[in-house]
């Protein structure tokens, strides 16, 4: 009888310490599916918050308008409150996005910069009235944490209107005022010309509030220039 001897190389990693595979679903990997997921959750809390505002809202409705159960609510978000931050914060970009192209688009001149920047403010809220209920109107009342990043949001376009309000005002001048203080109230009456607006469903003409809106810039750059 003739033996064979038959070396079989051994695997020097151990097969059980190895990283098991992520398994995927219709070749997405799970973090991809929670992303997803995630999402979907943000845009149910647009149209919900949008149009019930958010202490109308529950999980559940949230949910159905994202077609998930509810447990996936509770993969992505502990509350309902931090839903809201997330869509918030979603919106937030998708303006700031708007607003920068708008004005590079723009002619840099002092009234040519301020219209574009005006007018993509008030057609995004215009464009999808649950914007604006979500910006301008819900985000005051939900909590600390949502009144805080709202607070932030003013101050990013403040910090804007600013580097273009020091171009304008003569240096003499903006060692008599409060230039930051100047650029946070021209922000709050935008903002609170554009809620007026929205409360009448937008029915005055876009282009008679852009002029509304630019008539305090067009009278500081007139006082400016008289000075």
């Amino acid at each position: 009888m003739v033996h064979v001897n038959i070396d079989i190389p051994m695997d020097s990693t151990n097969s059980a310490a190895s990283p098991p595979n992520r398994r995927r679903y219709g070749g997405v990997l799970p973090e991809e599916r929670q992303r997803q997921r995630r999402d979907k959750l943000v845009e149910g809390g647009i149209e919900v918050f949008g149009t019930k505002g958010f202490h109308g809202t529950t999980v559940r409705e949230v949910c159905l308008a994202a077609h998930l159960t509810e447990r996936y609510f509770y993969e992505s978000f502990k509350s309902l409150s931090e839903l809201f931050i997330a869509v918030y914060s979603h919106l937030r970009e998708q303006l700031m996005d708007k607003t920068l192209l708008a004005l590079r688009q723009a002619n840099p001149t002092p009234l040519e910069l301020l219209d574009p920047g005006l007018r993509t403010f008030l057609e995004f809220i215009r464009d999808d009235p649950r914007r604006g209920r979500i910006m301008l109107v819900d985000s005051l009342g939900v909590d600390g944490e949502m009144a805080r990043i709202s607070g932030e949001t003013a101050r990013d376009y403040s910090g804007l209107l600013r580097a273009h309000l020091v171009t304008l005002v003569p240096e003499h001048m903006l060692q008599e005022i409060d230039i930051d203080l100047l650029a946070e109230g021209m922000i709050g009456l935008n903002i609170l010309l554009a809620s007026r607006w929205m409360q009448e469903d937008f029915t005055t003409p876009i282009d008679k509030v852009v002029r509304t809106n630019m008539l305090p810039y067009m009278g500081m750059i007139s006082l400016v220039q008289a000075s």
